[in-house]
């Protein structure tokens, strides 16, 4: 918030009165369709969530976003504080322990590589768009696109290849060897555990990666229809493509940022490109902080809501110690249902 307070007008070499008056051109009619954006946005994202745990239902996976969300904008290192509070509530739904990890897996890689993707996408409106922007954005523009060009490419040989895979698990055994006494005990041992959660990707993954993915692009689609209309409602006259980029680099950031939700940093540097592409920095900044308004705190009601009502209804259990009730869900071909997963993992352990 200091950031936000005293680096955004100083950064930009603006005020809070040119801010504040642009803000002021906020209407009733724009401020509802970003809400509505916001919601649709959050509802697409559950294609993702449900598509990488089969069995749990669209509601529950838009109440999970939406606590996950709060959490992770609200609190320091609110990420890993999220992971903990859905990982307890899917576990009183009834999922498995290797389950719900193989879960957490594939979403995080599908976050990643959207969030390294959308730049390269932003790169290549800059360079081959009708913008005339200076030599350092572009510049910044290209080692973007080359980064999220090489970790996508990196991902994804990994994921298909034994070769790639067994190099990386090398690495990851180099790195670890000094910190692990198991690794020093067993080389094999990073090995394994390449080797197992990439085959429990794939498996998570299977036929449903289409899913997720047209889940993951709908609702960045969506959100950048949230940002454009915010962008209008206060001034910022800037062509689309002056957009797309500014967006693109804004989610990049989410990933780099250490604040939670990646909240001032984001906000400064997304205004810093708009003013570098030409944009007022009054506007820019009004622009900046009016999608934060919506993207980092008005989902905040509904995962407070929701996070009440799974702790009313399930999550006062954990306090003893005992499960929360085990949530029916579908058997897969060829496999017993998650119930039956549950108990399972209890005897298996963590996955």
């Amino acid at each position: 918030m200091l950031l936000i307070a005293f680096g955004l007008p100083h950064l930009l070499d603006t005020s809070w009165d040119a801010i504040g008056t642009q803000l002021a051109r906020l209407r009733a009619g724009p401020a509802v369709a970003m809400g509505v954006l916001l919601l649709a946005g959050l509802y697409c994202y559950t294609f993702v969530l449900t598509g990488s745990l089969p069995g749990l239902r669209a509601g529950r996976a838009l109440r999970l976003n939406a606590v996950t969300a709060t959490v992770a904008n609200l609190v320091p290192l609110g990420a890993a504080v999220g992971v903990g509070v859905a990982w307890s509530m899917l576990r009183t739904w009834g999922f498995s322990r290797r389950a719900i990890s193989s879960s957490f897996l594939v979403t995080g890689i599908w976050n990643l590589l959207a969030r390294v993707a959308l730049p390269v996408v932003g790169s290549l409106v800059l360079v081959a768009g009708p913008l005339d922007a200076p030599d350092a954005v572009v510049t910044g523009a290209w080692v973007a696109g080359a980064v999220g060009t090489g970790v996508v490419a990196l991902t994804t040989l990994v994921l298909l290849s034994d070769r790639v895979s067994a190099v990386v698990a090398a690495g990851v055994r180099v790195v670890a060897r000094p910190f692990s006494r198991q690794v020093r005990a067993s080389g094999s041992t990073a090995d394994r555990v390449v080797v197992d959660q990439r085959r429990r990707i794939l498996e998570t993954v299977g036929s449903r990666w289409a899913t997720m993915t047209l889940g993951m692009a709908g609702q960045f689609v969506l959100l950048f229809g949230l940002y454009w209309v915010a962008a209008r409602s206060v001034g910022m006259d800037l062509p689309v493509a002056a957009l797309v980029c500014a967006y693109t680099f804004r989610q990049l950031l989410t990933v780099l940022a250490v604040t939670p939700g990646g909240l001032g940093v984001t906000e400064v540097g997304t205004a810093g490109v708009l003013v570098l592409l030409g944009g007022d920095a009054g506007a820019a900044s009004a622009t900046a902080l009016l999608y934060a308004v919506y993207a980092h705190l008005l989902v905040v009601p509904f995962g407070l809501a929701a996070l009440a009502h799974w702790w009313s209804r399930s999550g006062r259990a954990l306090v003893g110690g005992q499960p929360g009730p085990a949530e029916t869900v579908p058997a897969l071909p060829g496999r017993r249902g998650t119930q039956d997963d549950s108990r399972r993992s209890r005897r298996d352990g963590p996955g």
